[in-house]
């Protein structure tokens, strides 16, 4: 009787958690207006594998994008199934092509004083339509925290520029009424890949934050969030509601993780 409720329990656990995030995400996580790590990404797949360095062997690479999402194009599996070998084979190509021309870089002075005010930067390139940017305290996926987890404050709402230079505020101002808005999470709006021409767009956040109070050495990075299928030809599909899903589904392995280069920050 016992097993019966477990197995049972187990089931209900692995529906909720391979259809809840997928519906959320496409096209962002636009409800979860809050601080956000790459574990709420779970249907995503990892781009390099350090990011997962300390997970299990096999789990790691069922989570590397050439297991998780290469294959299963190359494969005709699943939701490509209907493909044809040459759809399937461009579609192959352009997810590819989007993944080599994405990037996230990040700049912070490399020394502060416990509490000073400074400015840290991110920029991104890549990705098709809404992209997203955490500022954390580890490259690990599912084990990095926000920054101000390792005593660093954001101080206010960070500042968002999409890839027409123009500055963002759509993702804080759909915080609600009275929070704050000194979110370690932001997402790009507008972003548009153009495969044919080879041209990616670019993104920047600024995060002013207060260092923390503690002398040490410190660890910062952000986490890139990017759909790849989307911006293909062959990388879509309609529903019957008019709504456009990558070819993969809404809960597929389509959006993208990558790491920028973690940057070591000195207080004292």
């Amino acid at each position: 009787m016992r097993h019966r409720f477990v197995v049972r329990a187990a089931l209900v656990l692995v529906a909720l958690l391979s259809a809840g995030p997928g519906q959320a995400y496409n096209g962002g996580p636009l409800r979860n207006v809050t601080d956000l790590t790459p574990t709420c990404a779970g249907c995503h797949s990892s781009v390099g594998k350090e990011q997962l360095r300390v997970e299990p062997d096999a789990f790691a690479a069922s989570m590397l994008v050439e297991n998780r999402h290469y294959k299963v194009i190359e494969e005709g599996a699943g939701p490509y199934k209907d493909m044809s070998p040459a759809d399937r084979q461009k579609l192959l190509a352009d997810v590819k092509l989007m993944d080599q021309n994405a990037s996230a870089a990040l700049s912070a002075p490399p020394t502060l004083k416990p509490g000073q005010e400074a400015q840290i930067t991110a920029t991104v390139r890549g990705g098709h339509g809404v992209v997203g940017v955490w500022l954390m305290e580890s490259d690990l996926r599912l084990q990095g925290r926000p920054v101000s987890a390792d005593g660093w404050f954001i101080v206010g709402a960070p500042k968002v520029w999409g890839a027409d230079g123009k500055e963002q505020t759509k993702w804080v101002d759909s915080r609600g009424p009275g929070l704050k808005k000194n979110l370690n999470a932001v997402l790009i709006f507008d972003q548009q890949a153009d495969l044919a021409a080879k041209k990616f767009p670019e993104g920047k956040v600024t995060w002013t934050v207060q260092a923390p109070h503690a002398p040490g050495t410190y660890t910062l990075t952000v986490a890139f969030h990017y759909g790849t299928e989307k911006a293909s030809s062959v990388g879509t599909v309609t529903t019957v509601a008019g709504a456009i899903l990558p070819r993969g589904g809404p809960g597929g392995p389509s959006g993208h993780i990558i790491f920028s280069k973690p940057v070591t920050v000195t207080v004292r």
